[in-house]
């Protein structure tokens, strides 16, 4: 009996040693900075018994180029709708199994149809926010009754030049697509007579902007470093949250629509665990605290009826229809992304 005891006391740790030398499962996720509340990454690691790995970008030609030319497997990534198209285009993604997605039943009907233009059916995609852009902006330089009825050609007033107090995003889609829309033209409207219309107005701009960025502005825009400039609008409300002096404004002549979603790479090493996030992230409660860091609009309709009052009624997040219908799907160029190009590597670049 004496020997069983002590058989039985090696093994039992023996297996205890073999378990707590078990690796945890790794989930590599690249998405957007700022686009997901820390605490849920924790929670789901937790539930998982897994470890989060989290790189970031700051704009979809940057994580297109990574996607290319690196060799890290990511198993999560977090494109906009024009580039869900081009790696979908290019082999890239994998097409969906929703029988592991528990709570692809609360996303948003009308948002799925939107999805369509990008992924047909929603075979490769899923929506995760989405939002519209406009001007962010300091009281102190720019009072809310001059930022109630903007333009988007604020950017280029001639008070402006040379004190470049004045940025725009890191996004050539983005930033030729409100010059289109200024100039009457649908951002998808690649024809030479547009092209050259856009251009011109960006060039008009450009003498005011002291820079193409995407993140920068988030501190800048409180310290005074820049008066306002061009935002996503839920980053612009982050900002917003901490600094009771931040304003944010939509402009007249309409605005871009943006939906970004959650993609598995071919290449991606933990599909499995890829899935259980996504399925995660669509939870009714889950979605909701996301909804609340990012403060970007969530196409989950059980994550908007637990949203407080205030923001489901929060034109900023969730414009009117009537503003709605004056914005637009930035759908992929195609061939013609090398126009696009064009204009935007000589504003960058001079």
């Amino acid at each position: 009996m004496k020997y069983f005891k002590i058989s039985l006391i090696l093994t039992v740790m023996l297996l205890i040693v073999s378990c707590s030398g078990t690796k945890k499962q790794v989930l590599y996720v690249f998405n957007w900075t700022d686009y997901i509340a820390p605490e849920l990454v924790q929670e789901f690691e937790k539930i998982y018994n897994c470890k989060v790995n989290y790189d970031t970008y700051n704009s979809n030609e940057n994580m297109l180029t990574k996607m290319k030319t690196s060799n890290a497997a990511y198993d999560i990534i977090v494109p906009s709708g024009d580039h869900v198209t081009i790696l979908k285009q290019e082999g890239m993604i994998e097409e969906l199994d929703k029988s592991k997605l528990e709570n692809y039943k609360n996303l948003s009907a009308s948002l799925l149809k939107k999805s369509e233009q990008f992924d047909p059916d929603n075979l490769h995609a899923i929506p995760y926010f989405w939002g519209t852009c406009g001007f962010v902006y300091n009281k102190k330089y720019m009072s809310d009754e001059e930022m109630q009825d903007v333009s988007w050609n604020l950017l280029g007033e001639e008070r402006f030049n040379g004190k470049r107090s004045v940025t725009m995003l890191d996004d050539a889609r983005e930033v030729v697509g409100v010059a289109l829309i200024v100039n009457g033209y649908d951002p998808n409207d690649f024809s030479d007579e547009a092209m050259e219309k856009a251009n011109q107005t960006l060039l008009e701009w450009d003498k005011n902007i002291s820079q193409y960025d995407s993140d920068s502005f988030k501190n800048e825009v409180q310290d005074g470093t820049i008066w306002f400039g061009q935002a996503y609008n839920g980053d612009a409300l982050q900002v917003m949250e901490e600094n009771e002096n931040i304003g944010f404004a939509l402009p007249k002549e309409g605005s871009t629509l943006w939906i970004d979603f959650l993609v598995i790479p071919k290449n991606a090493e933990n599909k499995e665990l890829a899935y259980k996030f996504i399925d995660f992230l669509l939870s009714a409660e889950v979605a909701k605290e996301n909804a609340l860091y990012v403060q970007y609009a969530s196409p989950n309709d059980a994550a908007f009826e637990l949203l407080p009052e205030d923001i489901r009624n929060n034109k900023s997040i969730y414009p009117d229809e009537s503003y709605l219908d004056k914005c637009y799907l930035l759908l992929n160029a195609g061939v013609d992304v090398l126009k696009v190009d064009k204009i935007w590597q000589y504003i960058r670049n001079n």
